[in-house]
């Protein structure tokens, strides 16, 4: 059965001298939308195809793909602001609505927003929300374990950190003093659930937690020692961005792991330089 705003396995039922029109199950017959890639078409015929209704109520139906489908999350620019509302780039040729009701944060011409895409119940149009809680779950509800990986789009810059994406279905919270790099509205990237909370609200962290990690963060200190013949000026004291320039953590996860090398008797630690102390067997 065909859904509007998603992609459609749909049939060719006829071609006119104009256009070539798809059978769009109960919306009716959709209009292809030409491309100059396109193939010469025959009856019968199947494609896949994005279905949706346009400004003018014409049901069209167009083989390229949008940056996101009914459903989905993603971070698309502002290129045009009116009284009603923004329009999104969502890599089709007639842009992505965003009413005024369904605006959160900055929506500014060249401004990145985070939305998710929808269809109007009220006229079957496609349309954008950023007012993301509306949509999706900001409880765990048992879909997440702690300490795994999910991916993060950041939606929102509140007063205890960022609002992120998870996994295109949830939402969560980075907190301000656990982010050691700059953040803006629109990145990807990874990102670990950090635990899971009574309340079932979902708590996120950009470094891998626990044992784990430490043991990663530790080899690759290691690892840096050895090519630069046993000796880093990077110190327990050295300045949080120069840290993480170099192993993307933060000063307080480099200081655990120089602390446990150093107990491990691995390195020797002074002010001005840690040092890898050399093997009996050279290595």
């Amino acid at each position: 059965m065909p859904e509007l705003g998603k992609l459609n396995e749909l049939t060719v039922s006829r071609i006119s001298p104009y256009s070539t029109f798809l059978d769009g199950g109960r919306f009716g017959e959709a209009m292809l939308l030409r491309d100059p890639s396109h193939p010469k078409f025959e009856p019968g015929e199947k494609l896949r195809a994005f279905l949706y209704i346009d400004s003018d109520d014409t049901l069209v139906a167009t083989t390229q793909l949008p940056a996101i489908v009914a459903g989905q999350c993603g971070s698309l620019k502002v290129v045009a602001l009116t009284g009603s509302g923004a329009f999104l780039d969502w890599g089709l040729k007639a842009d992505l609505f965003l009413p005024r009701s369904e605006q959160l944060g900055d929506t500014s011409v060249g401004s990145s927003c985070v939305v998710v895409a929808l269809v109007d119940e009220e006229n079957q149009r496609m349309i954008a929300s950023s007012r993301l809680y509306n949509y999706l779950s900001e409880e765990n509800n048992q879909t997440f374990n702690a300490d795994q990986q999910v991916e993060l789009i950041i939606s929102q810059r509140t007063d205890l950190g960022y609002r992120a994406v998870v996994n295109g279905t949830h939402l969560g919270m980075l907190y301000h003093n656990e982010i050691f790099k700059p953040l803006v509205v629109g990145d990807q990237q990874k990102g670990y659930v950090k635990a899971l909370r009574e309340d079932g609200k979902i708590d996120l962290i950009l470094q891998k937690p626990g044992i784990q990690a430490r043991s990663e963060i530790e080899n690759r200190i290691l690892d840096n020692l050895k090519k630069n013949n046993g000796v880093s000026r990077l110190t327990d004291k050295s300045p949080p961005a120069e840290i993480y320039n170099t192993y993307g953590i933060s000063k307080k996860a480099y200081k655990h792991a120089i602390g446990a090398l150093y107990k491990s008797r691995l390195i020797l630690l002074s002010k001005e330089q840690i040092k890898l102390v050399e093997m009996p067997d050279g290595k």
